[in-house]
């Protein structure tokens, strides 16, 4: 038989492997490496005593082999995605409930490296319980306004949070030292319980220990237009474009417009 045409290959020998051969070949190494050859259980093996010595107890296989972690009830299809997500926040927020419950169904909750993102967020509960709403509603302003080039209508509020004036309504005088702004949020309808509120759309502005504030916008697409400005230590893209806090005056403004119904309508009839 006629062997030349084979590259690299030797008389009794196979060919040379493809490239995904040897990828598949690369991933079982570092999934073995990632994983220190310990034995993954299936869903149907039932031990409890095994669970109390594995790095990962809640990490198992299921009837097709496909990794799945049975607290967060996800799956992966390599360690490495496992690694993943067992140094998630998901993962940690369940890991922490689990404890809580003192449910040892499955294994240890804090032990290796769930011990430091317990203590963790221990310090973020501590905390949370030190923030007391005082009842204090800051004073709110609230105007319309129109974009000078666009000509979008929009809105724009006013906060004063000035401890100076809310300690008058104080009798302990004490407020917490806070080095984060206020923080806005869009909330639908949809997520209120009230039948009466499903077509409405609310902005909320947060600010700790202050009451909350809600303020009912119209229920047409947001447009965010910050001319360049960024607000710093922003959670998201709303907040970054549109607010801004001024922390010696303790003032928070927001700004944003809303999407022309006549624009709305042309898009329509453009997408059918």
């Amino acid at each position: 038989m006629d062997y030349h045409n084979r590259a690299g290959s030797k008389k009794g020998g196979g060919g040379l492997a493809s490239e995904s051969h040897l990828k598949l070949q690369r991933r079982k190494q570092v999934d073995e490496l990632l994983r220190q050859n310990e034995e993954i259980p299936y869903t149907f093996q039932k031990d409890e005593a095994d669970d109390q010595t594995r790095k990962s107890p809640y990490i198992y296989k299921n009837h097709s082999g496909k990794l799945v972690c049975k607290l967060c009830n996800t799956m992966h299809v390599s360690w490495s995605s496992v690694e993943r997500h067992l140094s998630g926040k998901k993962h940690g927020l369940n890991v922490i409930r689990r404890g809580k419950l003192g449910d040892a169904k499955f294994g240890d909750s804090k032990s290796g490296s769930n011990t430091e993102l317990t203590e963790f967020e221990l310090e973020v509960e501590n905390a949370r319980k030190t923030l007391k709403n005082n009842g204090i509603i800051p004073n709110c302003e609230i105007v319309s306004v129109k974009h000078p080039k666009t000509g979008l209508d929009g809105i724009a509020v006013k906060v004063d949070y000035s401890i100076e004036k809310a300690a008058q309504y104080d009798n302990s005088n004490e407020f917490p030292d806070i080095d984060y702004p206020p923080f806005i949020r869009i909330v639908s309808g949809l997520e209120l319980s009230s039948e009466d509120d499903k077509d409405k759309k609310f902005l909320v502005i947060a600010y700790e220990p202050f009451d909350k504030i809600g303020i009912e916008i119209p229920n047409k697409e947001i447009i965010m237009q910050n001319e360049g400005y960024m607000q710093e230590n922003s959670v998201d893209e709303l907040n970054s474009t549109c607010t801004y806090w001024d922390e010696e005056s303790k003032l928070f403004l927001v700004q944003f417009f809303f999407k022309n119904e006549s624009d709305e309508v042309k898009t329509d009839e453009q997408t059918e």
